[in-house]
């Protein structure tokens, strides 16, 4: 299935500005609207007043850790497309992300910009094939 520009959002998550803006770049010139949320709250809020389609969030931030933030999407929007991201990646940490997230992809930092892109297409091209 072809993925049409503003058909689809991406909502990403990072409390580090820099690594934020990053991500952003990266998928500059795909056909997604792209919310960015610099705090796993702001994304919650974001998710609560946007239809959002797929969700990439670090998982160490300040507050909310992201495996915690996709368990709540996963709870309460099922359909949304979850990947995590982290620069520390331990055994408990990819656990929490699948078991409880229930995560599409799980990426280290630094990631591939062209995987993570793949991925972001990939997840959403699977969820508009679910939804039929």
């Amino acid at each position: 299935m072809e993925i049409t520009k503003a058909t689809h959002t991406v909502l990403l998550v990072d409390d580090e500005p820099n690594l934020l803006h990053s991500l952003s770049r990266t998928l500059r010139g795909q056909p997604y609207q792209i919310y960015t949320a610099r705090s796993a709250e702001e994304a919650k809020d974001i998710l609560i007043k946007h239809r959002v389609h797929l969700i990439v969030t670090d998982e160490n931030m300040r507050g909310m850790r992201g495996s915690d933030l996709l368990a709540w999407v996963a709870e309460q929007m099922p359909e949304v497309v979850r990947i995590v991201l982290t620069g520390q990646p331990s055994v408990p940490t990819m656990t929490r992300a699948i078991n409880e997230g229930r995560v599409f992809r799980f990426f280290t930092k630094p990631c591939n910009d062209v995987e993570l892109a793949m991925a972001i297409r990939d997840g959403l091209e699977l969820q508009a094939a679910e939804q039929g």
